[in-house]
């Protein structure tokens, strides 16, 4: 049975490593492995599978950034380009080009101009309008959220993929009928895919591909235990 290994990243730094901050010979050490044991597929790659009904490539590995830091452009951005290496990078809509408070810190993000010159090498899903916590929100205001997200991410020019990862990995867990509700939103607005956390390896064919999990990778963990995550991780069924 073929599997999918899905890593989430944040921010890359020259300076710290922390739950969210990944260093930068971290990072290459990570991704030197990665291009040696796995297959790295495109987000749009996978949609297309999920569409029709193929298989997966053998060992297939997509690379993923969360919330668009500028610093995915200044420091992984040099590494997965001369690795060849492609990735995704899931986007806030309204933090394209801006430095604001963001997990109680000023923080640079990437402008659309920055996220066009990645390309072909990344693509871009959506991470929600301002970064809130869709489990925050009321339902009714669900749909106007991704909606508007779609639309200020497609008003910049920025080719989108239709995908989506839930803001700190929160969904409907337990309550089927507002998952029923979320994915029938998604669909309406033609997101094909969602991406949680979970910490799994995905079964394949999917069987939830509005709940596809990831791995987190974390700058305070060592190689031994990036390498035993990726390889081994949890099987989700």
């Amino acid at each position: 049975m073929s599997r999918l290994r899905v890593l989430m990243y944040h921010k890359i730094s020259t300076e710290k490593c922390d739950f969210l901050t990944v260093s930068k010979d971290q990072f290459r050490k990570q991704m030197v492995f990665i291009k040696k044991r796995y297959q790295p597929i495109t987000l749009s790659e996978l949609i297309n599978l999920i569409k029709h009904n193929k298989q997966l490539p053998e060992r297939a590995i997509i690379i993923t950034f969360d919330d668009g830091y500028l610093n995915n452009y200044e420091l992984a951005y040099p590494i997965l380009s001369e690795l060849k290496i492609p990735f995704t990078i899931f986007l806030v809509a309204n933090y394209i080009g801006k430095t604001i408070g963001h997990d109680g810190i000023l923080q640079s993000f990437l402008s659309a101009e920055t996220l066009k010159l990645m390309q072909p090498l990344a693509e871009f899903g959506y991470h929600g309008l301002n970064h809130e916590n869709i489990m925050d929100l009321p339902t009714d205001e669900w749909e106007n959220t991704i909606e508007q997200c779609k639309k200020i991410l497609n008003q910049e020019g920025i080719e989108m993929q239709a995908s989506w990862a839930y803001t700190y990995g929160a969904f409907p867990k337990k309550d089927t009928e507002k998952m029923k509700r979320l994915r029938e939103i998604f669909k309406k607005q033609d997101i094909l895919c969602a991406f949680r956390i979970g910490n799994r390896i995905n079964s394949w064919p999917l069987k939830k591909p509005f709940k596809i999990q990831r791995l987190d990778i974390r700058g305070d963990e060592s190689f031994l235990k990036f390498k035993i995550r990726v390889t081994l991780g949890k099987i989700s069924i």
